[in-house]
């Protein structure tokens, strides 16, 4: 998280902002949750287990959406068949 989402303050760490003092915690935690399905989407992909890459990397974009986590969904997309998903996500 780089802005506190209530005063768009500069989030320097913490569960609270510094200066509307809104608590950060559950949005800290959807981001760590999504990271997590991240590490498990590239972990499944050096297994080859890439219906499991791509249930991951689903549950990683529905968590947080940012460039990184759309081109993983891309790239387990494609590696589980859903060409057509892999080539909107792709040229977004």
């Amino acid at each position: 998280m780089d802005r506190c989402p209530t005063c768009r303050a500069e989030h320097r760490g913490g569960d609270s902002c510094h200066r509307c003092k809104t608590d950060l915690k559950p949005l800290l935690e959807i981001e760590k949750r999504a990271e997590d399905h991240r590490t498990e989407a590239v972990r499944a992909f050096h297994s080859k287990d890439f219906e499991s890459m791509y249930y991951h990397a689903r549950r990683s974009r529905s968590l947080q959406r940012t460039p990184e986590s759309d081109r993983l969904l891309a790239c387990a997309a494609m590696l589980s068949g859903n060409f057509g998903l892999a080539i909107s996500l792709w040229n977004r």
